[in-house]
């Protein structure tokens, strides 16, 4: 029994940190900037551990006033670093509430008892 728990617990982590090396690789081959590759690094796990898409959306919001106050500042370089967090926040938003859809139409489809 010991061991069925250990291999279906290992098999995952195991995977999950084959996909996190393959990620960190990639970044390094494709010579990302350090910020681009933090948030590829969090898509990830995003994608493995989905939260609520509203905390997402929040940080999103938050880089969108960020951007209009650093264009008011005449930061341009700033603004559009944030503009494409942004941008990354929003992508990171649809997956989630992609993922909460589908969540919500398979407990329509099985009732709970």
């Amino acid at each position: 029994m010991l061991k069925n728990i250990i291999k279906k617990i290992s098999l995952k982590i195991c995977l999950e940190a084959i996909l996190f090396l393959v990620s960190f690789a990639m970044g390094f081959y494709f010579q990302w900037e350090i910020a681009n590759f933090i948030f590829f690094v969090i898509f990830i796990f995003l994608l493995l551990h989905p939260i609520s898409s509203r905390i997402v959306a929040s940080g999103a919001i938050i880089f969108l006033i960020a951007t209009a106050i650093l264009l008011m500042a005449k930061k341009n370089n700033l603004a559009e670093i944030t503009a494409i967090w942004a941008y990354y926040c929003m992508i990171f938003t649809a997956v989630l509430a992609f993922h909460e859809l589908r969540l919500e139409k398979e407990d329509a489809i099985i009732p709970e008892d």
